[in-house]
């Protein structure tokens, strides 16, 4: 016994049939619940880290992600690494924050819900979380035991590299005191003893 029903709005339901036999007696069947959604779904992807991204363990990592409804609007995109939820947002760009606390390959999915309760999974993006490694850092200028003039402005020069990151800032000392800090590569600072 079947009869075809649309339903016109989303949301759930609970569903039952009645029998009756030719003698006039009825049952009612159990009642199951199903859940009508609006339409097509929604797609979303993970737009960062990139895929193959290395992450330094116990540094805060942005993800973000983009998603579009077909249906409505997007109502929120939920972040996942290896399946544990890193958080939900709501307003576009959609981001969660992640800091992992162990190394290992990590598999990243977002997961977003329109208006009308239509879901999509994106693909999954790959991330190798590591022991963040320490920087290099060399003097390139002035050259080691040059003579530089009392009073007189003098350039340091320092080249600064991170295998698993970026450089954030590079301060220079003379004697142990600072003479100045740079942000931006090749990173310099005027001395003058």
């Amino acid at each position: 016994y079947t009869v075809s029903w649309t339903p016109t709005v989303a949301g759930a339901y609970s569903l039952t049939a009645i029998a009756t036999d030719n003698l006039g007696a009825t049952t009612t069947s159990a009642t199951i619940s199903v859940t009508a959604t609006g339409g097509n779904a929604p797609s979303v992807s993970i737009t960062a880290p990139s895929a193959g991204a290395a992450i330094a363990n116990g540094s805060a990592n942005t993800i973000t992600a983009t998603a579009t409804a077909v249906t409505g609007t997007i109502a929120s995109v939920q972040f996942f690494a290896n399946g544990a939820s890193l958080g939900t947002d709501t307003t576009f760009p959609y981001t969660a924050t992640w800091t992992p606390t162990a190394n290992g390959t990590y598999s990243i999915t977002a997961l977003t819900i329109d208006t009308a309760g239509n879901q999509a999974t994106s693909s999954a993006i790959s991330a190798t979380v590591a022991a963040n490694q320490s920087t290099s850092t060399a003097i390139t200028s002035p050259a080691a035991g040059a003579t530089v003039g009392v009073g007189a402005a003098t350039a340091i020069t320092a080249n600064a590299a991170d295998a698993d990151g970026t450089i954030a800032s590079v301060q220079f000392f003379a004697n142990g005191v600072s003479v100045g800090t740079d942000t931006s590569s090749p990173s310099s600072a005027t001395w003058t003893p």
